[in-house]
């Protein structure tokens, strides 16, 4: 079976017993006074691939109820383990503070108290090389300025029915 195909079955206790991080959780858990209920809930988790290539992760939460944890698997080993935390602390947060409501202040106070007790900095953004260098690899050229010949390299086409001008020379851009 594919990794990515493994990934999607996966649950949040999965990849915590996977990656031996179950000793983390629960000293972080004893240290924010958290209700062991709060744990389970969040053990149940989905854990899902994201199609998303410019984020390492993120955490989904609809109408104050928390849905899935979804990850960029193709980021380094140790990135991951430091995403899949910070993901975790941002869920751990809403239950803590603000369960049954939406998530607000995504890294404010309470998620930078549940990433420090998770042995995480408090960062709000992570760089992966090799996701960048993925992403740098997928790039296809969309445009090319008339004047200079200049190549615009996007993931996605040009909406066509629109006139773009090259910023530097100011000649215009073709859609290939």
């Amino acid at each position: 079976m594919h990794i990515a195909a493994l990934y999607c079955l996966m649950k949040v206790i999965d990849f915590i017993t996977e990656k031996k991080l179950q000793s983390r959780v629960e000293i972080a858990s004893v240290r924010q006074n958290a209700d062991p209920a709060i744990l389970s809930l969040v053990f149940g988790l989905p854990l899902r691939k994201s199609r998303a290539v410019r984020r390492l992760g993120s955490y989904v939460a609809r109408s104050g109820v928390p849905i899935e944890i979804r990850l960029q698997f193709s980021q380094e080993e140790e990135l991951l383990i430091e995403t899949f935390l910070h993901e975790l602390a941002h869920c751990l947060d809403h239950l803590s503070n603000q369960a049954g409501q939406p998530y607000r202040k995504a890294h404010g106070p309470g998620w930078r108290n549940w990433a420090v007790a998770l042995g995480i900095e408090p960062s709000r953004c992570g760089e992966s090389r090799v996701l960048r260098d993925l992403v740098e690899s997928r790039l296809k050229v969309v445009a090319v300025c008339i004047d200079c010949g200049y190549e615009l390299r996007r993931l996605r086409k040009l909406p066509r029915r629109r006139r773009y001008i090259h910023p530097q020379c100011g000649g215009r851009l073709k859609p290939v």
